[in-house]
Protein backbone atom coordinates (compact mmCIF):
# COMPACT_ATOMS: atom_id res chain seq x y z
CA UNK A 1 0.00 0.00 0.00
CA UNK A 2 2.80 2.37 0.91
CA UNK A 3 4.56 1.60 -2.38
CA UNK A 4 1.42 2.42 -4.35
CA UNK A 5 1.00 5.71 -2.47
CA UNK A 6 4.61 6.67 -3.09
CA UNK A 7 4.22 5.85 -6.81
CA UNK A 8 1.10 8.00 -7.04
CA UNK A 9 2.87 10.90 -5.33
CA UNK A 10 5.84 10.57 -7.70
CA UNK A 11 3.53 10.59 -10.73
CA UNK A 12 1.66 13.67 -9.45
CA UNK A 13 4.87 15.56 -8.64
CA UNK A 14 6.37 14.68 -12.04
CA UNK A 15 3.22 15.85 -13.78
CA UNK A 16 3.26 19.15 -11.87
CA UNK A 17 6.91 19.70 -12.77
CA UNK A 18 6.22 19.07 -16.46
CA UNK A 19 3.24 21.43 -16.40
CA UNK A 20 5.36 24.04 -14.64
CA UNK A 21 8.07 23.76 -17.30
CA UNK A 22 5.52 24.26 -20.08
CA UNK A 23 4.00 27.26 -18.31
CA UNK A 24 7.39 28.91 -17.74
CA UNK A 25 8.55 28.17 -21.30
CA UNK A 26 5.32 29.55 -22.75
CA UNK A 27 5.57 32.69 -20.62
CA UNK A 28 9.16 33.32 -21.70
CA UNK A 29 8.17 32.84 -25.35
CA UNK A 30 5.38 35.40 -24.99
CA UNK A 31 7.76 37.84 -23.33
CA UNK A 32 10.31 37.47 -26.16
CA UNK A 33 7.62 37.96 -28.80
CA UNK A 34 6.32 41.05 -26.97
CA UNK A 35 9.86 42.50 -26.80
CA UNK A 36 10.39 42.01 -30.56
CA UNK A 37 6.98 43.56 -31.30
CA UNK A 38 7.93 46.53 -29.14
CA UNK A 39 11.21 47.25 -30.92
CA UNK A 40 9.36 46.92 -34.24
CA UNK A 41 6.81 49.47 -33.05
CA UNK A 42 9.49 51.82 -31.73
CA UNK A 43 11.49 51.56 -34.96
CA UNK A 44 8.57 52.01 -37.33
CA UNK A 45 8.77 48.45 -38.72
CA UNK A 46 5.80 46.28 -39.61
CA UNK A 47 5.52 43.07 -37.55
CA UNK A 48 3.75 40.08 -39.09
CA UNK A 49 3.43 36.84 -37.08
CA UNK A 50 3.75 33.45 -38.78
CA UNK A 51 1.62 30.83 -37.04
CA UNK A 52 1.07 27.99 -39.48
CA UNK A 53 1.05 24.28 -38.68
CA UNK A 54 4.49 23.66 -40.18
CA UNK A 55 5.88 27.19 -40.05
CA UNK A 56 6.16 29.48 -37.03
CA UNK A 57 7.99 32.77 -36.52
CA UNK A 58 7.65 36.34 -37.75
CA UNK A 59 8.35 38.78 -40.56
CA UNK A 60 9.60 42.34 -40.09
CA UNK A 61 9.35 44.88 -42.88
CA UNK A 62 11.23 48.16 -42.99
CA UNK A 63 11.91 50.71 -45.69
CA UNK A 64 13.23 48.68 -48.61
CA UNK A 65 13.94 45.47 -46.67
CA UNK A 66 12.35 42.39 -45.10
CA UNK A 67 13.52 40.14 -42.26
CA UNK A 68 12.05 36.64 -41.96
CA UNK A 69 12.72 34.41 -38.95
CA UNK A 70 10.94 31.08 -38.65
CA UNK A 71 11.14 27.39 -37.86
CA UNK A 72 9.74 25.14 -40.57
CA UNK A 73 8.79 21.47 -40.56
CA UNK A 74 8.95 19.06 -43.47
CA UNK A 75 6.99 15.81 -43.24
CA UNK A 76 8.93 12.56 -43.51
CA UNK A 77 7.24 10.40 -46.16
CA UNK A 78 8.36 7.17 -44.49
CA UNK A 79 7.24 8.12 -40.97
CA UNK A 80 3.65 9.22 -40.51
CA UNK A 81 3.30 12.08 -38.04
CA UNK A 82 7.05 12.85 -38.06
CA UNK A 83 8.71 16.03 -39.29
CA UNK A 84 12.18 17.41 -39.86
CA UNK A 85 12.53 20.96 -38.53
CA UNK A 86 14.86 23.64 -39.85
CA UNK A 87 15.55 27.27 -38.95
CA UNK A 88 15.79 30.22 -41.31
CA UNK A 89 16.67 33.84 -40.62
CA UNK A 90 16.84 35.91 -43.80
CA UNK A 91 17.20 39.66 -44.26
CA UNK A 92 16.68 40.67 -47.88
CA UNK A 93 16.42 43.71 -50.13
CA UNK A 94 16.14 44.37 -53.85
CA UNK A 95 17.29 47.98 -53.54
CA UNK A 96 20.90 46.93 -54.22
CA UNK A 97 21.68 44.62 -57.14
CA UNK A 98 24.77 43.36 -58.96
CA UNK A 99 23.78 42.79 -62.60
CA UNK A 100 25.84 39.97 -64.07
CA UNK A 101 27.84 39.50 -60.87
CA UNK A 102 27.71 37.34 -57.73
CA UNK A 103 29.47 37.92 -54.41
CA UNK A 104 29.26 35.77 -51.30
CA UNK A 105 30.69 36.61 -47.87
CA UNK A 106 30.70 33.93 -45.20
CA UNK A 107 32.62 32.31 -42.35
CA UNK A 108 36.31 31.64 -42.92
CA UNK A 109 36.87 28.46 -44.90
CA UNK A 110 39.94 26.68 -46.32
CA UNK A 111 41.54 28.47 -49.26
CA UNK A 112 39.90 26.47 -52.07
CA UNK A 113 38.67 27.94 -55.35
CA UNK A 114 35.00 27.05 -55.77
CA UNK A 115 35.50 26.32 -59.45
CA UNK A 116 37.76 23.43 -58.45
CA UNK A 117 35.12 21.65 -56.35
CA UNK A 118 34.11 19.20 -59.05
CA UNK A 119 37.75 18.27 -59.55
CA UNK A 120 38.19 17.67 -55.85
CA UNK A 121 35.12 15.51 -55.81
CA UNK A 122 34.25 16.74 -52.36
CA UNK A 123 30.56 16.07 -51.70
CA UNK A 124 30.78 17.84 -48.36
CA UNK A 125 32.08 21.07 -49.87
CA UNK A 126 29.58 20.93 -52.72
CA UNK A 127 26.72 20.43 -50.28
CA UNK A 128 27.90 23.34 -48.14
CA UNK A 129 28.18 25.54 -51.23
CA UNK A 130 24.69 24.66 -52.41
CA UNK A 131 23.34 25.38 -48.95
CA UNK A 132 24.91 28.85 -48.86
CA UNK A 133 24.13 29.92 -52.44
CA UNK A 134 20.61 28.55 -52.67
CA UNK A 135 19.07 29.45 -56.04
CA UNK A 136 22.44 30.67 -57.32
CA UNK A 137 24.27 27.38 -56.69
CA UNK A 138 24.59 26.74 -60.43
CA UNK A 139 26.88 29.79 -60.65
CA UNK A 140 29.41 28.31 -58.24
CA UNK A 141 31.95 27.49 -60.91
CA UNK A 142 32.18 31.18 -61.82
CA UNK A 143 33.30 32.14 -58.32
CA UNK A 144 36.86 32.56 -57.11
CA UNK A 145 38.08 33.48 -53.66
CA UNK A 146 39.14 37.11 -53.54
CA UNK A 147 41.00 38.98 -50.82
CA UNK A 148 39.47 42.28 -49.78
CA UNK A 149 39.26 44.26 -46.57
CA UNK A 150 41.52 44.42 -43.58
CA UNK A 151 43.58 41.50 -42.26
CA UNK A 152 41.32 41.22 -39.22
CA UNK A 153 38.36 40.81 -41.59
CA UNK A 154 40.14 38.16 -43.69
CA UNK A 155 40.92 36.21 -40.52
CA UNK A 156 37.19 35.79 -39.81
CA UNK A 157 35.53 35.80 -43.23
CA UNK A 158 36.02 34.46 -46.73
CA UNK A 159 34.80 36.27 -49.84
CA UNK A 160 33.99 34.63 -53.19
CA UNK A 161 33.06 36.64 -56.23
CA UNK A 162 32.80 36.60 -59.99
CA UNK A 163 35.25 39.51 -60.01
CA UNK A 164 37.55 41.41 -57.66
CA UNK A 165 35.82 44.67 -58.58
CA UNK A 166 32.40 43.34 -57.55
CA UNK A 167 33.71 42.28 -54.14
CA UNK A 168 35.38 45.63 -53.55
CA UNK A 169 32.16 47.40 -54.51
CA UNK A 170 29.92 45.63 -51.96
CA UNK A 171 32.37 45.44 -49.04
CA UNK A 172 32.08 49.01 -47.85
CA UNK A 173 33.91 50.28 -44.79
CA UNK A 174 30.60 50.36 -42.85
CA UNK A 175 29.73 46.77 -43.77
CA UNK A 176 33.21 45.53 -42.91
CA UNK A 177 32.99 47.20 -39.48
CA UNK A 178 29.56 45.69 -38.83
CA UNK A 179 30.85 42.21 -39.68
CA UNK A 180 33.92 42.67 -37.49
CA UNK A 181 31.68 43.75 -34.60
CA UNK A 182 29.24 40.84 -35.10
CA UNK A 183 28.52 39.32 -31.69
CA UNK A 184 26.09 36.47 -32.39
CA UNK A 185 27.38 32.90 -32.14
CA UNK A 186 26.67 31.98 -35.77
CA UNK A 187 28.45 33.96 -38.47
CA UNK A 188 26.15 35.29 -41.21
CA UNK A 189 26.29 34.49 -44.92
CA UNK A 190 25.77 37.44 -47.30
CA UNK A 191 24.90 36.99 -50.95
CA UNK A 192 24.89 39.83 -53.50
CA UNK A 193 23.38 39.04 -56.91
CA UNK A 194 21.32 40.50 -59.74
CA UNK A 195 18.20 39.75 -57.65
CA UNK A 196 19.34 41.75 -54.63
CA UNK A 197 21.02 41.01 -51.30
CA UNK A 198 20.33 38.28 -48.76
CA UNK A 199 21.79 37.82 -45.27
CA UNK A 200 21.12 34.44 -43.66
CA UNK A 201 21.76 32.41 -40.52
CA UNK A 202 20.28 28.95 -39.95
CA UNK A 203 21.20 27.51 -36.56
CA UNK A 204 18.26 28.93 -34.57
CA UNK A 205 15.34 31.34 -34.88
CA UNK A 206 15.89 34.94 -33.80
CA UNK A 207 14.35 35.19 -30.33
CA UNK A 208 15.71 38.31 -28.63
CA UNK A 209 15.70 42.02 -29.48
CA UNK A 210 19.51 41.92 -29.53
CA UNK A 211 19.53 39.23 -32.22
CA UNK A 212 17.00 41.13 -34.30
CA UNK A 213 18.95 44.37 -33.98
CA UNK A 214 22.14 42.57 -35.08
CA UNK A 215 20.52 41.31 -38.31
CA UNK A 216 18.82 44.62 -39.08
CA UNK A 217 22.01 46.52 -38.26
CA UNK A 218 23.98 44.39 -40.70
CA UNK A 219 21.29 44.98 -43.31
CA UNK A 220 21.44 48.72 -42.72
CA UNK A 221 25.20 48.58 -43.30
CA UNK A 222 24.48 46.93 -46.67
CA UNK A 223 22.05 49.70 -47.53
CA UNK A 224 24.40 52.37 -46.23
CA UNK A 225 21.82 53.76 -43.80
Amino acid sequence: MDDILVSIIVVIVTGLVIIGIFVITGRKKQQREAAIKQIALNSGWNYEPINQTQRKGFILRGEGWKLESFIEGTDRPSEAGSSDWSFTNKWSTDRITLPGELVMIGPKTPNVQLGQLSGLGSLVLQKALKHMLGADAEKATDLVEVFVGRISFRDRYSVWATSQAAAEKVLTYELENELLNWQLKESPVLKFSDRGVEITTRQAKLETPEEVRAMVGLGNAVLGT
